[in-house]
């Protein structure tokens, strides 16, 4: 993949290489240490610089992006150097126990994790420790955000004052793919972790602020650093809470024997998250049947007097208000219906890279209207596009013994109840003004009096909570976009921007797999892309390339064929895909998961 990318002099004896990432050269006399190594395409331009011999490179974090080349070639004639707190995500075991346990649970631990270890890197970088590499001293900083072992590197260097900070800010204030410190889908741990590690650096005296990714800073590099930490307050606060000052309306529920509580004559709460609709034709409907709760249901029935199952429905895909719709079809012969935003992660459950799937695709018996209505035995419903905690969510309501009851998931809680809603993130879907605010709004026109959301949140709806939640909704989305770098800041948080699809795939050796890949254009004006797939050695790739020009604000596919060698080691392997937009080169932009069986 060529670029036109060449050394660029900093200061004295200090270069910088726009590969990747940023790559930065220290030299002295024809010898030099690289901090982050990118694609590596640098290496072949050394004579430039009149350097012969590198003797170190030095990892600010262990993002794919960072050091991707090291790992596509076995060729390492130089140490190289990395954050001990980084080491699960290079050593070989570990990095193959996350990728073997990827998609076990919600968020991953590293959304931009290497696709292969590091057999020779040394982990001998840490926070507040000095070391001499070659002839400078690294004085470290832990800086996390991005890695939870990443670092900042203050170096002394012909006299200037250098500080390496990696992916811990970006010229402006901002921040280089804000998601990476959405360490879980609702708290702002990530966000707390990264201000506190810049809080420490804004200490320091520093000439010139060097991140990985954008120009560097050379004018009042700390102020840069001051200002990434009070917009990183601002989102702090906005994942605190999407109703501050709201009143808890809980509503007040009937505990029965079996433990389960009645909410109204014909409607139940039992498990976490699930609620029984009893009919008077002595039929049963499920709302958000848990797996590891179903067995509630049969104790629930035991007491209440025998009901006949026949539908079950989700409010969303996650896990624990999904993967008990399989049992109750197998069980009790009920009919499955989805929306069809909650069907489309689950009715394949290997297509998309999202969180908290359940571990078996679910295929539904009806998908319900996107936004209109549908009915079971007496009950007249209506459903609704609801998203918020995540995009693939649904609302629908009904009247059940004369109340207005609005089923509505894990959007919206009660003001003491974790912050309001089940958080949001960028993994997870989460929109502000095209999510949250369009389902607060769903609420206010459709006004219902009970609200039988999951976790046993149930309450009196308030239109002053969800009028608190609209006013949220653009206090968050102004966080979010006030420490993105593009003026269009879903284009830097939307972290599904660039995929493949399917996501996993599973085959035997000597088969050919076909494979999308998608790339969501949220910038204004129309992108031109080169799309080239790295793959495991021996592997082929058809078409070994291709070029997709996307319009403004449009999605675009781009088809391949992978052949499978023969002798193709059994278990999981990984495709990736580079992309030149420009002159912009993004090493490994995103992955696919290959199971050879």
């Amino acid at each position: 993949m060529k670029q036109t990318a060449e050394w660029r002099q900093l200061a004295p004896d200090l270069y910088l290489f726009p590969d990747a990432c940023n790559v930065y050269l220290l030299r002295d006399e024809d010898r030099a240490l690289v901090v982050d190594f990118g694609s590596g395409a640098w290496h072949s331009r050394l004579e430039e610089i009149g350097v012969k011999q590198i003797d170190h490179v030095v990892l600010t974090h262990a993002h794919r992006d960072q050091l991707y080349g090291l790992y596509r070639s076995s060729d390492h004639p130089y140490t190289i150097h990395a954050p001990a707190g980084d080491g699960s995500l290079l050593r070989p075991p570990d990095l193959a126990h996350f990728w073997k346990e990827y998609q076990a649970n919600g968020c991953p631990t590293c959304y931009a994790a290497p696709r292969l270890p590091l057999d020779d890197v040394r982990l001998d970088l840490a926070g507040d420790t000095e070391t001499l590499v070659g002839p400078a001293r690294f004085c470290a900083i832990a800086t996390p955000g991005h890695t939870p072992g990443a670092l900042t590197y203050l170096v002394e260097w012909r006299g200037r004052h250098l500080a390496f900070c990696g992916d811990a800010t970006h010229s402006g204030g901002k921040l280089h793919q804000l998601y990476h410190l959405e360490w879980d889908h609702w708290t702002p741990s990530g966000c707390l972790a990264a201000w506190h590690g810049l809080e420490r650096l804004s200490y320091c005296h520093f000439d010139l602020l060097l991140p990985s990714h954008g120009p560097i800073v050379d004018h009042r590099p700390r102020t840069c650093v001051r200002q990434v930490q009070k917009r990183l307050l601002d989102l702090i606060s906005a994942k605190g809470s999407v109703c501050a000052g709201a009143k808890s309306t809980w509503l007040d529920l009937e505990r029965l024997a079996c433990g389960a509580r009645r909410i109204l004559p014909h409607l139940y709460h039992f498990g976490s998250n699930s609620f029984l609709l009893a009919s008077d034709s002595g039929e049963g409907l499920v709302v958000d049947p848990q797996l590891a709760d179903i067995d509630q249901l049969p104790i629930l029935l035991q007491e209440i007097g025998p009901l006949r199952i026949t539908a079950g429905i989700a409010s969303h895909y996650h896990m624990d208000h999904s993967d008990g719709l399989d049992f109750i079809r197998r069980e009790y012969g009920a009919r499955i219906w989805l929306h069809p935003w909650v069907a489309e992660p689950i009715v394949d459950r290997n297509r998309l890279d999202v969180p908290w799937l359940p571990t078996e695709s679910i295929v539904p018996d009806r998908i319900l209207p996107e936004n209109g209505p549908f009915r079971w035995c007496e009950y007249r419903f209506a459903s609704y596009a609801f998203p918020g905690q995540t995009r693939w969510h649904t609302a629908f309501d009904t009247h059940a013994d004369g109340r207005h009851v609005l089923f509505s998931g894990d959007n919206y809680q009660p003001p003491t109840r974790w912050n309001g809603t089940g958080g949001f993130c960028s993994f997870n879907g989460s929109r502000f003004r095209d999510g949250f605010a369009h389902s607060a709004r769903t609420v206010l026109d459709i006004a219902p009096e009970i609200i039988c959301n999951g976790h046993g949140c149930i309450y009196r709806f308030a239109s002053s909570q969800y009028r608190r939640i609209l006013r949220w909704t653009k206090k968050a989305e102004k966080a979010v976009g006030s420490l993105c770098p593009s003026p269009q800041w879903l284009a830097d948080y939307d972290c599904r921007a660039a995929r493949w699809e399917p996501f996993v795939t599973q085959t035997k050796p000597g088969r050919k797999i076909k494979l999308s890949f998608v790339y969501q254009n949220h910038f204004e004006e129309a992108v031109a892309l080169l799309i080239s797939p790295a793959v495991p050695p021996g592997w082929q790739t058809t078409p070994a390339n291709r070029r997709v020009r996307i319009p403004a604000g449009k999605q675009r596919r781009a088809k391949f064929t992978f052949q499978i060698p023969q002798k193709a080691e059994k278990g999981r392997h990984l495709i990736a895909a580079d992309l030149l937009i420009g002159d912009q080169l993004i090493g490994e932009a995103c992955v696919a998961i290959v199971d050879i069986v």
